[in-house]
């Protein structure tokens, strides 16, 4: 009998780049438990997706030492609402090891005066001691959910063309005569 909390897959990485995103997942149940897929998504991700990937930003300024100026007790909302923060923009992340020795790497670009860095944080052990460790596990939980749910099919809503029909005008068309 299945356990109806157990998971099937479990999302390995993720990351975001002309407004798709490819992931990769290992398969947690069946024959074939312990393989790793990659699929790149061929649909536009959704707003909430987006939003998931931008909540990393303050981490990664964090962890490349942006905020000088502050202490181990500062707030981390003081610490998105800070300058420095605009500056990153995480585009991708990866989770490596098992059980307690689960890590984050995080990967963003980084606006400078003479154009864009891209670059990886640290290793970030998911259950070591790292300051913002609780709020960043909480930040990783809903970007894995939202990359389950783009790999179950949400993704951004597709407009709908309407046609036109202008029947007068092609009958118009129909009747005229070219004469040579």
């Amino acid at each position: 009998m299945k356990n109806e909390d157990q998971k099937e897959v479990e999302i390995k990485s993720a990351s975001l780049g002309d407004a798709l995103c490819s992931y990769s997942y290992e398969l947690l149940t069946g024959k074939t438990a312990g393989d790793v897929l990659n699929r790149k998504g061929n649909h536009i991700v959704h707003e909430d997706l987006e939003k998931a990937f931008s909540m990393f930003n303050v981490f990664f300024a964090h962890l490349d030492d942006a905020f000088t100026g502050n202490d181990n007790s500062t707030e981390l909302s003081t610490l998105e609402e800070d300058v420095n923060t605009q500056k990153y923009n995480v585009f991708s992340f990866k989770i490596s090891g098992v059980e307690e020795n689960r890590s984050l790497i995080i990967s963003a670009t980084k606006y400078v005066t003479s154009g864009v860095v891209k670059f990886d944080s640290p290793k970030v052990k998911l259950s070591g001691s790292y300051l913002y460790l609780t709020q960043l596990n909480e930040v990783l939980e809903n970007a894995l959910d939202e990359v389950e749910a783009y790999m179950n099919g949400k993704s951004a809503p597709q407009m709908e063309q309407t046609v036109i029909t202008f029947a007068q005008e092609d009958s118009a068309f129909e009747t005229a005569k070219v004469e040579d």
